[in-house]
């Protein structure tokens, strides 16, 4: 319980602080980075050095790729029942179709199921998130942004070769990125140094500075969070949310329990990442390519406020 009380009142003491306008407008971009750049590492170092390095690691590394497939099956028959654009259909799947891994992710496992399965957070994002979102999320954002500002110029060819050339870069680039991740870095360094014994001094200096993390980065998601109400938008918002924490993890357990046939702690965390709310970094994918930014918002906004509900429930059924 003290846990999930510093991570409700963090998330608060984030809403109250942008409330009050006691730090400047944009701090939690400055809040983030401090997080990815001091806390997340130590955190990854650790679960590198304690993870199992047995086949129960794939379902986590596969995670966001049945997501993301399973999204583009439920939001495209969702569409079209619902008459939904392409552009609301692209925000569905840039948003709902992928979790929030790291930054509501990592500390949530970490308050609901202890820092020995944050390695499961880092498995779920740096083969699965990052790499659904920098390829098939910006191959699908570049696809359905052409389509809707120059489908009268029939350039059929250009456009493959376009998309082609674009695959390989928005490869290279998930490449270099995942490369230079500070977080990632560390966990191949913790990965590199198992048989490495070090003093307990180092160690417990790492847990130290790794126990700031779930507080900072729920101050950080507090004080970015905006809520409003959904209007016209109502519809498909419901129908991203119910996909992202309802369907989304009983899809994966179904994986879990019949294709993998595993039902175990790293299965459970496994699930219980893939009920976190929408990506906020797809949100802002879709944002920039204007795929239905209203919409985007709405999502991470109701999404994450929801999930703090959910997440619980999760994680007593899981239990």
């Amino acid at each position: 319980m003290d846990s999930l009380f510093v991570a409700a009142a963090s998330l608060i003491a984030g809403i109250l602080l942008r409330l009050s306008g006691r730090l400047p407008e944009h701090s939690n971009r400055v809040m983030a980075g401090v997080v990815i750049q001091f806390c997340v590492p130590p955190v990854a170092f650790l679960a590198a050095r304690n993870m199992p390095l047995t086949a129960e690691i794939l379902l986590p590394g596969s995670m966001a790729w049945i997501i993301f497939a399973g999204g583009a099956l439920f939001f495209g028959l969702g569409a079209r029942v619902l008459g939904l654009s392409r552009q609301t259909f692209g925000c569905l799947m840039l948003a709902g179709g992928m979790s929030n891994t790291i930054f509501i992710g990592l500390p949530m496992i970490e308050a609901f199921y202890g820092p020995q399965y944050s390695f499961v957070a880092f498995l779920c994002d740096n083969p699965g998130t990052s790499i659904v979102l920098a390829v098939p999320g910006v191959l699908l954002a570049s696809h359905l942004t052409d389509h809707s500002h120059g489908h009268a110029n029939g350039h059929a060819n250009g456009r493959t070769d376009g998309q082609a050339e674009s695959a390989g870069a928005a490869m290279a680039g998930a490449l270099k990125r995942m490369l230079l991740f500070p977080p990632f870095q560390a966990l191949v360094l913790g990965l590199l140094l198992r048989p490495v014994p070090l003093p307990d001094w180092v160690l417990a200096g790492l847990s130290r500075i790794g126990a700031t993390l779930v507080p900072l980065s729920l101050l950080t998601v507090g004080f970015g969070l905006s809520l409003r109400l959904p209007g016209a938008k109502a519809k498909p918002l419901a129908l991203g949310l119910v996909y992202k924490l309802i369907l989304a993890p009983a899809l994966i357990w179904l994986v879990a329990a019949k294709g993998f046939g595993n039902t175990g702690p790293v299965a459970q965390v496994t699930v219980f990442e893939a009920a976190m709310p929408p990506m906020v970094l797809g949100a802002i994918l879709a944002t920039d390519s204007g795929l239905d930014p209203e919409l985007a918002a709405l999502l991470v906004g109701i999404g994450t406020a929801l999930s703090f509900v959910t997440l619980p429930l999760w994680h007593w059924l899981l239990a």
